[in-house]
């Protein structure tokens, strides 16, 4: 079975399961939002995630608005947030660099937003697929699990615990690569645009970290398993 028909399997299963805050955002688009919302969201759990955003929109409808909250008041919205420090500096940062270089809008090109200090390319691909409906995919660890899973990709065991921090992000830069471009190959647009919802959900609900509920899972019976010692 391929890549869509796993997918198509794995979207009727979750249609009336609730999205991703950032996901939902897609319905009314505002890059302003999805942008910092993105970056908000790393490492931190949804309701966090949705529980911070809501109380920092209502400070916050634009960059300049987002770039005249006070330090420490910032970093205390952000308080239940893992990093809030790292990300209330990467907000303001990225808050400059759009105001003074893109008039305050949110640029709607992949090398526009990879040239703005603290944003990287799944931040890009979350911003080009849901504030601009654009064929991109954000690869993030739900996505390289089930890849990895599935067996779509083989990520290569490094044997040498030594090995460099350079070289393990260069080796995951390369395994997020090998997704991305694997997806953007096999699914259509519209399918692309979706993907992230669905692997989202599934990585959360079924297909997670440590023993995945393989028993319940609707693609079970497509699936190697590859790295699964134990499943329910």
């Amino acid at each position: 079975m391929n890549i869509k028909e796993i997918l198509n399997i794995l979207e009727n299963h979750f249609k009336n399961e609730k999205k991703t805050t950032l996901n939902r955002m897609r319905e009314t688009p505002d890059p302003f939002k999805i942008l910092v919302g993105c970056i908000v969201s790393i490492n931190i759990k949804d309701e966090v995630c949705n529980k911070i955003l809501d109380e920092l929109f209502t400070k916050a409808r634009n960059f300049n608005e987002l770039l005249s909250i006070d330090d420490n008041d910032l970093e205390n919205i952000l308080y239940l947030a893992r990093y809030r420090r790292v990300k209330a500096r990467t907000l303001k940062n990225i808050s400059k660099e759009i105001i003074y270089k893109h008039n305050g809008v949110v640029p709607d090109t992949k090398e526009e937003l990879l040239s703005i200090k603290g944003i990287g390319p799944k931040t890009a691909n979350v911003v080009l697929n849901f504030a601009f409906n654009k064929p991109y995919i954000p690869v993030d660890s739900n996505t390289l699990r089930i890849a990895n899973r599935i067996g779509w990709i083989q990520t290569k065991k490094h044997k040498d615990t030594e090995q460099s921090s350079v070289s393990k992000i260069s080796n995951k830069v390369r395994e997020i690569s090998d997704v991305e471009n694997l997806l953007i190959k096999e699914l259509d647009e519209d399918m692309l645009r979706n993907a992230n919802a669905i692997f989202m959900l599934h990585g959360k609900n079924i297909c997670v970290p440590v023993s995945p509920f393989c028993s319940k899972c609707p693609v079970n019976e497509y699936c190697k398993k590859v790295g699964v010692e134990k499943w329910r």
